[in-house]
């Protein structure tokens, strides 16, 4: 087992110590979000929202933690990370609750070529999604990622940035508390 220490960059003190994933490691986490994204689609939109709008809770109950993690791990200064949770909590909110509404099952014209004819669009979820998220805005960047996609139907793969593994394993422990059945994210 290999792993690796996230610093903080001020002090090099470790904030945590994390296991590397080989290759079977990778394959394994997208086998067990297939499995998930079945389930997770299958709740439909209204199952989704509720369940993205908990996640979204628990985040805000625990912005303080997270901010004070980002700035341990980041260097970021405490107030602007609360402003980036924020932002990042704002990407959930409008994803659960607006999700139905853009994805949903749509007439649309044929066009003059197909006048006898009816037309629809639908959009499916693509199954698991991954998302890379980026150091030095740990939590904003990725989560419109991992918000829309989660929303649409998805499961999430996610791989945080070496340098800021604590948040991005904050952020999955809080989606598995306010979604405890199955690894979606």
């Amino acid at each position: 087992m290999n792993t690796f220490d996230s610093l903080n960059p001020a002090t090099s003190a470790v904030v945590g110590t994390f296991e590397t994933s080989d290759d079977a490691a990778v394959a394994a986490a997208v086998v067990r979000a297939r499995e998930a994204a079945l389930w997770w689609e299958g709740l439909g939109f209204e199952g989704r929202r509720t369940r993205l709008l908990a996640f979204k809770h628990g985040i805000v109950a625990g912005m303080d933690e997270l901010a004070r993690l980002m700035q341990r791990e980041t260097g970021k200064p405490v107030d602007d990370s609360r402003l980036e949770v924020m932002a990042a909590v704002e990407h959930v909110d409008w994803a659960a609750r607006n999700a139905h509404a853009t994805l949903r099952k749509r007439s649309v014209k044929p066009g003059l070529l197909g006048a006898n004819l009816a037309a629809s669009v639908e959009y499916r979820p693509l199954g698991v999604v991954g998302v890379i998220g980026p150091w030095n805005y740990p939590v904003f960047t990725p989560m419109g990622s991992i918000a829309y996609a989660l929303a649409a139907g998805n499961a999430v793969v996610f791989k945080p940035s070496e340098y800021s593994t604590a948040v991005g394993l904050w952020l999955v422990d809080a989606f598995a508390r306010a979604v405890p059945e199955l690894p979606v994210l």
